[in-house]
């Protein structure tokens, strides 16, 4: 099984670029993502919100005391996620699917180098990794690169790919900067600038010609108390209007610092996808029977003032 990992800071744009790889790549692919926080988010974009997938087919597979939950892609591909151990996890997925190209999704948050250890640490011959892709949104790249040092920095030098994502209305100039920035923090990267939509076969092969990385030091970053999450289940708003004036306070910084957040809020005769990412915003109205539950994500939340108004939102119904 040859694994690649995609990662990327909140809200850089990891399943965006997931789907458009197997839109324009017709390949077979297992899709391993994992969220930070109580719900997984993640799986219900890559399962309901793109036209290529079906409609949910899940199927809980249970081996070595993991469970892992399944979704079939109309491509042939497949999603899955579990809150298991994230080793014994690739090894269910290695007996039980047996792809010839497990992606791997992390969490916006997880440390890079932790991801490469562990899956270096699994020791199984018939796994193997691939250089692994850095998505990195150009908008917010000094911003988050400064404000989550740790995290970012890590994500950015440990890859040997890094594809800028969200940079049609920046001018030459400012990619420019962002380029000599990544390259002074890892000057050996190779910086895709160019936006990754309908790219030719030879920029997708690119992400799989790599050997087996091996990681030298094993030590493991710590960052379960620098991020904060809120999850939020059962969530509802009224109508649309009720939902946009939530998110408006919501990036003006009403609840604290929240750098990401996404879900479904049910309404009375819809379901209303939502995400944040930084000081932006979308809202999809879409009639499906989508799980309606968010998560947010961010540095010094004021939980009980955003619990208490998701609650009050709530009970108007």
């Amino acid at each position: 099984m040859k694994i690649l990992v995609i990662s990327g800071f909140l809200g850089a744009g990891k399943t965006t670029f997931i789907k458009e790889m197997v839109k324009s790549t017709k390949r077979e692919y297992v899709i391993f993502e994992n969220e930070f926080g109580d719900v997984n988010i993640d799986g219900e974009i890559l399962r309901n919100n793109s036209k290529e997938m079906n409609k949910n087919m899940e199927n809980g597979i249970k081996r070595e005391d993991v469970e892992l939950n399944v979704w079939e892609l109309t491509s042939g591909c497949a999603c899955c996620s579990t809150k298991a151990d994230f080793i014994s996890s690739l090894l269910v997925i290695d007996n039980t699917l047996n792809p010839d190209f497990l992606i791997v999704e992390p969490s916006g948050i997880a440390i890079l180098s932790n991801i490469l250890n562990n899956v270096s640490n699994a020791s199984y011959e018939r796994i193997k990794i691939f250089p692994p892709i850095t998505i990195v949104d150009a908008r917010t790249y000094f911003k988050y690169k400064n404000k989550y040092a740790e995290i970012f920095i890590d994500q950015v030098k440990m890859a040997p790919h890094i594809q800028l994502s969200k940079a049609e209305n920046m001018t030459d100039d400012e990619i420019n900067l962002i380029y000599e920035d990544i390259k002074a923090v890892n000057q050996n990267a190779h910086i895709h600038t160019a936006d990754y939509h309908n790219q030719s076969t030879d920029y997708w092969n690119s992400l799989f010609s790599g050997e087996l990385l091996k990681t030298g030091n094993s030590d493991l970053i710590n960052v379960k108390n620098k991020m904060q999450n809120v999850t939020y289940k059962n969530s509802y708003a009224d109508n649309p209007a009720i939902l946009v004036s939530f998110l408006d306070k919501l990036i003006l910084g009403y609840y604290g610092d929240i750098n990401r957040a996404k879900g479904v809020f049910k309404a009375f005769n819809c379901n209303m996808h939502f995400d944040v990412a930084d000081t932006n915003y979308n809202i999809v109205i879409l009639e499906d029977n989508a799980e309606n539950n968010a998560v947010f994500i961010g540095n010094q939340i004021d939980k009980e003032l955003l619990i208490k108004e998701l609650d009050e939102m709530r009970n108007l119904k």
